[in-house]
């Protein structure tokens, strides 16, 4: 029996004439390309090529309006010029479609926060990151910008997803924070592109997003400190009134004693507190010089505490979340704010180093040199030229120590001289 007249196809096929119900058979579009219908009336694209004079079919995809994968009259002609494109480089065109779903696959695997660990484990393994500079970087990686696009496919991280982050609430009205969250971003972004996971680094050229800092204003702002022993005096207090055993009181207690950098005490190995029994010798990042810091009794009770608490083979003083790894120097401000009770921007962990070096010159009268050594800081009073790393150790160690029995003092406390 003969087609009906209306069965017949136009050459080439219209979108009119695909739409409506048509008989099984197979219909030419022209250039290889033609739809198939089936018995059970369903359609699809077929295009038929040739490489090295053999003949070969291959689907281009399912006509169904209404579905996620339809493919139109228009866009199978486009799918069938790209496959005959490949079958002339000698590339079959299903082999083509499964390596660009894979690459696909592999994109959306891909994530931000992915190749935002993987620059960490770069920097640490090629340009010899300390574990202060790691636990820096990760503090704004952790607290701002993971929990916003770090699930995010690191090729669709766009300008919008950026600005979501720096807009959050928590970075409004703090210009170092945004500014730093966009620095992080962008050298996580420079890793992609140099590792051609991206082409584009969307964090390029952001600067004008950040809030203009304000006449006046310092590029950084001096961390908040206790400036009176009435507001030390508090301070111990309410630290003293907390009984948690937590890595995070733990450190801020040893903050009161020793004069460090948060990022310092948060990395404090029990490898530096072995050789020289009653001191922790550790290297200070980025300048790469060995300090000194003398343990009072005081300091050194805590860390027996410590000691007695430390699992397995761990090795730091401080464990985070994970054993093997620093705690979070966040913690040490989380710990003010959620713990103690100060409010935001009251007093910070690091300015703990402003109260000693404040209070210390005031009430104990040291010397400027000696609390500039024992800060770590290096100055031309101090020393004129190399670096000497025992220059006024004897001073530096009755320094902890009177500094460690004035806070008992100032608690009321009674110690044994």
């Amino acid at each position: 029996m003969a087609p009906k007249r209306d069965d017949l196809p136009p050459k080439p096929l219209t979108a009119t004439w695909v739409s409506h119900k048509r008989p099984e058979g197979a219909y030419g579009d022209g250039k290889g390309l033609f739809l198939v219908v089936t018995a059970a009336g369903t359609k699809s694209w077929r295009l038929r090529y040739w490489i090295d004079k053999k003949e070969f079919v291959h689907t281009l995809g399912r006509y169904e309006p209404g579905s996620a994968d339809h493919m139109g009259l228009d866009d199978a002609r486009t799918a069938a010029k790209q496959a005959k494109a490949s079958a002339r480089q000698g590339a079959h065109p299903k082999d083509v479609k499964r390596a660009e779903e894979a690459a696909k696959k592999a994109e959306q695997a891909l994530t931000f926060e992915g190749v935002a660990e993987e620059y960490v484990q770069h920097m640490k393994i090629k340009k010899g990151w300390q574990a202060s500079t790691e636990a820096g970087f990760r503090i704004s990686l952790n607290a701002s910008i993971n929990p916003i696009i770090g699930p995010l496919p690191v090729g669709k991280v766009d300008v919008d997803h950026i600005k979501k982050v720096l807009n959050q609430s928590r970075l409004v009205g703090k210009r170092i924070a945004q500014t730093v969250a966009l620095s992080v971003i962008r050298r996580v972004l420079r890793y992609a592109k140099l590792s051609k996971y991206i082409t584009v680094n969307n964090a390029d050229g952001l600067e004008e997003l950040l809030p203009e800092r304000k006449k006046g204003e310092p590029r950084f702002k001096h961390h908040a400190a206790f400036k009176t022993q009435e507001a030390l005096r508090e301070y111990l207090t309410r630290l003293d009134a907390n009984n948690d055993r937590t890595s995070s009181l733990y450190g801020l207690r040893l903050l009161t004693l020793l004069p460090v950098r948060v990022s310092e005490l948060a990395t404090m190995k029990w490898s530096a507190l072995e050789t020289n029994p009653g001191f922790w010798v550790y290297e200070m990042p980025k300048v790469h010089r060995q300090h000194i810091v003398p343990l009072p009794k005081q300091a050194l009770a805590i860390l027996d505490e410590l000691r007695a608490q430390r699992m397995g083979q761990c090795e730091y003083v401080l464990p985070g979340r994970y054993a093997d790894r620093p705690i979070n120097p966040e913690s040490f401000r989380l710990a003010l704010l959620n713990q103690l009770g100060y409010d935001v921007g009251a007093v910070t962990p690091h300015g703990m180093r402003a109260t000693f070096q404040t209070l210390a010159r005031k009430h104990l009268h040291v010397d400027t040199v000696v609390l500039e050594l024992m800060l770590g800081h290096e100055t031309s009073a101090a020393f004129n030229g190399a670096y000497d790393r025992n220059d006024f150790l004897e001073e530096r160690i009755e320094t902890a120590k009177r500094w460690a029995d004035w806070l008992d003092t100032l608690r009321g406390a009674t110690n044994d001289k």
